[in-house]
């Protein structure tokens, strides 16, 4: 085995130390023996191995001297740093609403949902005469959730005021929108669980969605409204009715839960129900995504670490890093990761070198069943300053059907015999790159990323390069040349 050692002399210098490697030729051929002989050459050569690594690191096949070893010296920082280049007003509908103040790992987050809606045409009308308003009900698609689905939620819609609110402006999820916090519009309660089922509106049945109620005003207004005035086209229609800001009520102690919902759906509508002189049971649609397109709509999303564990460790640059380690789905907190001196490893044939990162638990605490982990982590690597490419590794992790780079999350069973999580990158070629003088060793970036959405709440919570039992580490086959 190798293993990072300080030379002497004026400068500090690292160097690989050889440490009892056993060189053999073998032909694994039946996996059973394989599994038997390695076993008794790992006692054999008096490594501490942790026996979360597994065993399907062993290259199959005839390798010459193949060795094994473990990079234990990792430096990994956690780094909270605000990313005011997402932009939540462009492309992505998927939009997070809620609110969680009670997750002990990874702090309190809130997130509100702004959106404009249309009509079905331009010089619409209500249906006949004498029109009377039943109800006027805001129903937007449901596409998730994240926390807990049992406890519940409530919510406050209010006019938006914020000047000229368009579609495909540069609204960033840091940037807070103007609404007439005097002009409540409707409030709803709701949980996750009763959103999940398909709801009955006349007899039809329609996919699940949040409801919520608005006030008989808003539709009396609306009935009120003319072919040549507000209802000319949407763009009159916007100047009359501006938008929607669906806000949650962040002061709750049980608030546990963020709903992800789907703004370009036949489903998100603004619907009013309403009867004339000749008919009952008419409805009239105000869709977000009308007869010229879709409409405007931001996401503003905040988090707040005061009194979570995360706080401890955020940007604190020791020197050895950070034993404990915080990974949120953005925007949320990443990891800085440095290897030192790989560059300096032998001249060798890398058959395989994972990456891997083990969760920490300590108990229902932390309510991992609750706030779930990524199921996917990404890394890339450091070019210039804070500038990041794909390491030349990189595959597509969200597709299974290219697995070879890794990072999906796996489920293990640790020292105490509880299952955590796991996540391994195979970094073979880029070292073999490196080693060849062909790639550089700045360091790599660790992060989740919310899976097509822009704003994500998974977390984990793993060892760093100096945790004590689940430490962050690097393992290597390689052939030395």
């Amino acid at each position: 085995m190798y293993t990072a050692v300080k030379g002497g002399g004026r400068r500090t210098k690292w160097h690989l130390k050889k440490t009892n490697t056993i060189r053999v030729k073998i032909n694994f051929r039946n996996l059973s023996l394989a599994a038997a002989l390695f076993s008794v050459l790992r006692l054999s050569t008096g490594c501490s191995e942790a026996t979360l690594l597994g065993t399907d690191l062993i290259p199959g096949g005839d390798f010459v001297n193949a060795s094994d070893t473990t990079f234990n010296n990792l430096i990994a920082h956690n780094i909270w740093r605000v990313d005011s280049a997402v932009f939540t007003g462009r492309g992505n509908f998927t939009k997070a609403l809620g609110s969680i103040v009670n997750d002990p790992v990874g702090g309190k987050a809130h997130a509100f949902t702004y959106m404009q809606l249309g009509m079905t045409s331009s010089a619409f009308t209500f249906q006949g005469t004498g029109q009377t308003l039943d109800s006027v009900v805001l129903s937007i698609s449901y596409n998730g959730y994240f926390g807990d689905s049992l406890l519940p939620q409530t919510f406050r819609i209010y006019r938006m005021a914020e000047p000229d609110f368009k579609i495909d402006s540069n609204y960033r999820y840091t940037q807070a929108l103007a609404y007439n916090a005097g002009e409540l519009l409707g409030t709803g309660t709701v949980n996750a669980k009763g959103l999940q089922d398909s709801v009955s509106i006349y007899g039809t049945k329609e996919a699940p969605q949040l409801r919520i109620k608005l006030d008989p005003a808003v539709g009396n207004s609306l009935l009120q409204q003319t072919a040549t005035g507000n209802f000319a086209t949407d763009s009159t229609f916007n100047l009359y009715f501006k938008g929607l800001a669906i806000i949650p009520d962040t002061t709750l102690a049980t608030n546990s839960t963020v709903l992800y919902l789907n703004l370009n759906s036949a489903d998100t509508k603004m619907t009013v129900f309403y009867k004339n002189t000749e008919k009952d049971s008419l409805r009239a649609y105000f869709p977000f995504s009308s007869y010229t397109g879709v409409h405007a709509h931001a996401n503003y999303f905040t988090r707040n670490f005061e009194g979570s564990e995360a706080a401890n460790y955020i940007n604190t640059n020791r020197s050895e890093g950070d034993s404990i380690l915080f990974l949120q789905e953005a925007p949320g907190l990443f990891t800085r990761l440095l290897i030192p001196n790989l560059e300096q490893f032998p001249k060798s044939v890398i058959n395989k070198a994972e990456l891997v990162i083990t969760q920490i638990t300590s108990g229902a605490v932390d309510k991992n069943e609750i706030y779930t982990e990524p199921d996917f982590l990404f890394v890339s690597q450091y070019r210039n300053g804070d500038t990041t490419k794909p390491i030349v590794d990189y595959g597509n992790p969200s597709n299974p059907n290219q697995p070879y780079f890794g990072g999906q999350k796996t489920v293990v069973t640790n020292f105490g015999g509880v299952k955590v999580v796991q996540y391994t990158f195979n970094v073979a070629r880029y070292m073999q790159l490196l080693l060849a003088g062909k790639d550089i060793n700045n360091g790599f970036k660790l992060e989740a990323v919310a899976n097509g959405r822009n704003i994500g709440l998974q977390r984990v919570k793993v060892g760093g390069g100096n945790h004590s039992q689940y430490n962050m580490k690097l393992r290597v086959i390689y052939t030395k040349l």
